[in-house]
């Protein structure tokens, strides 16, 4: 017990401003409803087993849907779902958009020219209409290539925010000392220049995050999510499919809408506090 409060204690620390430690304390409320969802939920993941579109009660807190299922335990269960494909699809587009913006603004010449040009020719293309294009053509749609399809595609506006931040740092004092104590170019790439634009790759980070998120919840409101899971998006999809609003069922909504909106809103003030304390720190050191 004490190690986590810790880590909690440090993590606090290391999120700046209020709005950063209050998008911390939205994080770990998804976080935690997403790792111990199974014990959290009333009901088992869609029981079946109650009157259809009961309206909230102190039995079901947020009613039940067509179907007789409890929508607070199905949302219970949506979160872990959307926290997964929002985390690790975040991940997959940083690694991606970072690689790749580091080397095209360092290297400069052929190489940024040729990586920018792909990147240019991607963004052509809306990214929603390129995801729902490849989702149709998969034979299955299962929660790893939700993930891959949203990493793999949402990359490239990181790809150039690096690309700009790594230009400006290949002007400074240290890249030249690492030049002349023979450094090679991976090197001052990945072990000097990386490690200082470490905020910008934060702030992007969160708002890929948002966007993968935003993504999974729109693929499965349309039909192309994976529907052997729970999300937030298959709920929306559902509801709507069983025409909610015409039942003034409300409660199957409301509730997943604004669980996407908060967990956006979260990571969206971390990004804010992670940015604005690395432009004040850019001004003191400026000055």
């Amino acid at each position: 017990m004490k190690t986590i409060i810790r880590i909690a204690a440090a993590c606090w620390s290391a999120f700046p401003g209020k709005k950063g430690k209050l998008g911390f304390v939205i994080l770990v409320w998804f976080t935690v409803i997403a790792l111990f969802g199974s014990l959290l939920a009333p009901y088992p993941k869609n029981f079946i087993g109650f009157e259809s579109w009961l309206p909230p009660s102190f039995s079901h807190w947020l009613g039940t849907d067509s179907y007789g299922q409890d929508v607070l335990s199905q949302m219970i269960y949506g979160t872990r779902t959307s926290f997964w494909v929002g985390i690790i699809a975040g991940l997959i587009t940083t690694v991606i958009g970072v690689t790749v913006g580091v080397v095209s603004g360092f290297k400069g010449g052929w190489v940024e020219e040729s990586l920018m040009r792909v990147v240019d020719l991607f963004l052509i293309i809306p990214t929603l209409a390129l995801m729902i294009i490849l989702a149709s053509f998969l034979p299955s749609m299962g929660i790893v290539s939700t993930i891959l399809i949203i990493g793999c595609l949402s990359w490239l506006y990181m790809a150039r925010s690096i690309r700009s931040q790594t230009m400006s740092e290949r002007q400074s004092g240290y890249v030249e000392a690492a030049r002349t104590i023979g450094m090679n170019d991976a090197e001052i790439m990945f072990r000097e220049i990386l490690p200082n634009i470490v905020p910008v790759i934060l702030a992007n980070l969160v708002l890929v995050t948002t966007q993968a998120v935003l993504a999974e919840a729109g693929l499965s409101f349309l039909g192309l999510g994976d529907p052997t899971n729970v999300s937030w998006g298959t709920i929306l999809a559902l509801a709507n499919a069983n025409n909610a609003v015409l039942f003034h069922a409300w409660w199957w909504i409301l509730p997943p809408g604004l669980a996407i909106a908060f967990f956006c809103f979260g990571f969206i003030l971390i990004g804010n506090g992670i940015l604005e304390k690395y432009r004040a720190n850019r001004g003191n050191a400026a000055l």
